[in-house]
């Protein structure tokens, strides 16, 4: 017991001996873990979703692909209405399954609330869902008031989130309330629930019992097996074959579905509810998924991190390794073994280690909210309370502890005491297997570093590239108004329009408005109306799939869109008997040129038939993906949007011009909610990720090169000793200060060449891998591979060069009696 606290007193006063190498040492492997446990807790955030739901693990989502003619016109996370009870029913492997109809991502929800005096609290709600089957069998649900057993919702009733309840019922309980909106009426609240986590995929504030929805004379729910526009959600056995029962599956739809259209058929998948947040992308997910590429680059970056700064400490120590020879000389005359002395160094660098630890836990504390605010994810301290996490921690630290500290507790303990004591301990620091080490760390740490400037830069120059690209659309001071417009049978929005016509026409008599436009999509939201069933110009009995909006007359003026060929809507002359098609649905149909488009005709649906009077050319959606093929008509949808041009509308005109738009609502619409957001937030909204993703990297790739530098300052350390006696005599015998500068940097620059030559293929391959996923890609310049490697140069040379320089402008006299 005495030995090892010995050998912890003597380890304290090494590191307060030396105090500027042992802070550059706790520095390095504070940064490092710093860097490492912020990443850890994005990663472990971003793995955990779904998680929360006791049985995730069994919980299934019933997907569908679309195949018309051969041909895969989209594939969808939703699913038909009967599709999970007929499956709960026909597979035994089923246990059971739950439907949710997120009927706030169909249409405009206004959720009310009167109370027994009169009084009503309105507002517009996102994320309300019908539910049919029994959910809290499978979602767990925590019921914090109302029927904690409940598993199914009976008819008329409803539940709702703690977030709603609050907002709805103040401090009021809201058992046995009404709630209503558009489309249901007179609910009762039976229970409220916690809200849902973050890290869900699927969020929803309302949950109402199910209504029929089938009541267009085409069928009951059961047997409506033509709308897929519901989350399908499935309980399994924990014993079942997923490929087995994938396998029943195509024999299952050719049951239900085999004799409802002989061109279309239907390929359903079972999609384990916890990979969806990072492996899904398709068309209708319930919110923005992530994505399973960056979170693993992120933890990469994160061990790479923390290597660079083990790699650290060991040329830091290996460095002082020589001003501790005698001690090690003195220590084996008087009887050490190398067991001890291996054992002394190992603790010194268990406690270096610790201390850093316990500095970036506070740290991390500290930068979390930070952290948080930059990624625009809510990190919880959650994972820090975690056994397994500090578990997983201590075992990563004594690892990391023994792997750093080994090497430089052999070299120290293999030294001979009489060399030792005599002085003749540096031919070890100039051994092959010393030096070829030594540089293999460094170009390590510095081929990482050039590789992660040079994907940051590409990172940024995909994203200038990508906005940068020509919309053929004007969204700057464009303010859009959410018109809460509802569907219903053809003329029964009529009132809505007269009110919504004198809106647009006060509005137009404002001299600081320049234009006003209505439509049911509006670019940079994801467009959810595609329609599978336009006809092929050329070969009608084939279906293709395409986007089908509404736009009024003045769309095209409004947002400056030019046409390639033909004309836009007049009012008066045009219906649903005329449509504009952009370049890509032209494609699709099957025209050669816009020209030879103009005055033909389409055919879809059943009876539909339509001319082509107009070609336009530009972006819905951004570059990230490819655009929507889109058919625009001036009737059929609703107005969900109405969006308003001003000559000046953010600045000092801002509210000015927010009241002013308000109070005409108000005027017309008294009962709607005033709801807007700016359009080109929303458009540019669409990079969100990869500027999240960038910003990251960015970060993070500047505190690996401070880390990284830290070492190289070591080194140059150890070189300027060990050469402070040549020094002297090159300046005694003429030497002049460039020439001693370049003969002492010469090995750092062939380093750092080397470096560049090793992460060039990296780059090569991270770049080529990151850029592939976009259909739109900036060209791979010579510079995102030279610029890093002289950004390197750059920054090493400042942090050697200073020492250098320092030791060649001492008096040659006092560097020839160095000691």
């Amino acid at each position: 017991m005495n030995m090892w606290y010995n050998y912890i007193k003597i380890a304290f006063r090494n590191i307060v001996k030396t105090k500027l190498f042992s802070s550059i040492n706790i520095l390095g492997l504070t940064l490092g873990m710093v860097s490492f446990f912020l990443i850890i807790l994005y990663v472990d955030f971003e793995l955990s979703y779904d998680k929360f739901h006791a049985n995730a693990d069994n919980i299934y989502r019933v997907t569908h692909d679309r195949i018309v003619d051969g041909v895969l016109q989209y594939q969808k996370a939703q699913n038909f209405i009967p599709t999970g009870e007929s499956m709960a029913n026909d597979f035994p492997e089923v246990l059971d399954y739950t439907t949710l109809f997120h009927i706030s991502g169909q249409s405009d929800i206004i959720m009310e609330h009167e109370t027994e005096t009169g009084e009503r609290t309105r507002f517009s709600e996102t994320e309300v869902y019908h539910v049919k089957g029994n959910i809290f069998n499978l979602f767990s649900l925590s019921i914090i008031d109302g029927q904690k057993d409940i598993r199914k919702l009976e008819p008329n009733t409803v539940m709702i989130s703690q977030s709603m309840a609050d907002k709805y019922f103040k401090s009021e309980s809201p058992i046995g309330k009404n709630l209503s909106h558009n489309y249901a009426d007179n609910y009762i609240v039976v229970g409220v629930f916690e809200d849902i986590p973050e890290n869900s995929h699927i969020h929803f504030d309302f949950l109402f019992a199910w209504q029929s929805i089938s009541n267009d004379g085409n069928a009951e729910d059961m047997n409506n097996w033509r709308w897929d526009g519901f989350y399908t959600y499935l309980l399994l056995d924990n014993q079942v074959d997923i490929n087995a029962l994938e396998s029943k599956i195509p024999a299952f739809i050719d049951k239900y579905m085999g004799d409802i259209n002989e061109n279309v058929r239907s390929v359903f998948h079972l999609q384990p509810m916890t990979s969806i947040h990072l492996e899904s992308d398709l068309l209708a997910e319930s919110k923005a998924n992530g994505n399973k590429r960056t979170v693993y680059t992120m933890l990469i970056l994160a061990i790479l991190i923390l290597t660079i700064a083990w790699i650290n400490y060991v040329n830091l120590s290996t460095s002082k390794a020589m001003d501790r020879a005698k001690e090690i000389g003195v220590r084996k005359i008087v009887g050490s073994g190398k067991e001890g002395i291996i054992s002394q160094f190992l603790i010194e660098s268990l406690l270096i280690n610790i201390m850093a630890l316990i500095i970036a836990g506070g740290l991390i504390l500290i930068c979390l909210p930070y952290f948080s605010k930059f990624t625009g994810i809510t990190l919880a301290h959650s994972l820090l309370l975690r056994f397994e996490f500090w578990s997983s921690t201590l075992l990563i630290i004594l690892v990391g502890s023994l792997a750093a500290g080994i090497y430089p507790a052999f070299v120290i303990s293999s030294f001979q005491p009489v060399k030792a004591l005599k002085g003749r301990y540096h031919s070890i620091s100039r051994s092959n297997t010393f030096w070829n080490l030594r540089n293999g760390l460094v170009i390590f740490q510095f081929s990482v570093s050039v590789a992660l400037i040079a994907v940051s830069l590409l990172v940024f120059k995909q994203l200038s590239f990508l906005q940068s690209q020509r919309l053929g659309i004007c969204i700057d001071n464009t303010l859009v108004v959410n018109t809460h417009a509802t569907f219903g049978p053809v003329g029964a929005d009529s009132v809505f329009l007269r009110n919504l016509n004198v809106l647009k026409d006060n509005l137009a008599s404002q001299s600081n408005i320049k234009a006003i436009t209505a439509s049911y999509d509006i670019p940079g939201k994801e467009h959810l109306s595609q329609m599978p069933n336009f006809r092929h110009a050329k070969n009608p009995d084939e279906n293709i799939s395409v986007y089908l909006t509404r736009i009024d007359y003045d769309f095209l003026s409004a947002f400056e869109i030019d046409l390639v060929t033909g004309r836009g809507f007049k009012d008066g002359i045009d219906d649903q008997s005329s449509i504009i098609v952009n370049i890509e649905a032209l494609e699709a149909l099957g025209f050669d040129d816009p020209d030879s488009a103009i005055g033909q005709e389409i055919i879809w649906g059943k009876q539909n038939k339509a001319e082509i009077i107009g070609v336009v050319d530009f972006r819905s959606t951004s570059f990230k993906q490819k655009n929507y093929p889109i058919v625009y008509t001036s009737s059929v949808f609703p107005y969900k949007y109405l969006s308003i041009q001003f000559d000046g509308l953010r600045g000092d005109n801002l509210s000015d011009n927010l009241a002013l738009v308000k109070s005409n609502w108000e005027a017309v619409f008294a009962d709607k909610p005033f709801e807007f957001f700016f359009l080109d937030d929303v458009f540019n909204a669409q990079y969100q990720s990869e500027q999240i993703f960038g910003r990251l990297l960015t970060m993070f790739t500047f505190l690996a090169i401070i880390i990284a530098c830290l070492g190289l300052y070591a080194i140059s350390n150890l070189i300027v000793v060990q050469r402070t006696k040549e020094v002297g005599v090159r300046k005694v015998l003429g030497a002049s200060t460039g020439s001693l500068l370049f003969l002492l940097s010469k090995n750092f620059i062939w380093l750092i060449f080397i470096s560049g030559m090793v992460a060039f293929p990296l780059i090569h391959l991270s770049v080529k891998e990151w850029l592939i996923n976009f259909p739109y890609k900036t060209d791979v310049s010579w510079w995102i591979y030279l610029v890093p490697l002289g950004i390197i140069l750059i920054v090493s040379m400042a942090t050697t060069g200073i020492q250098i320089l320092k030791a060649t402008l001492i008096n040659p006299v006092k560097l020839i009696k160095y000691e």
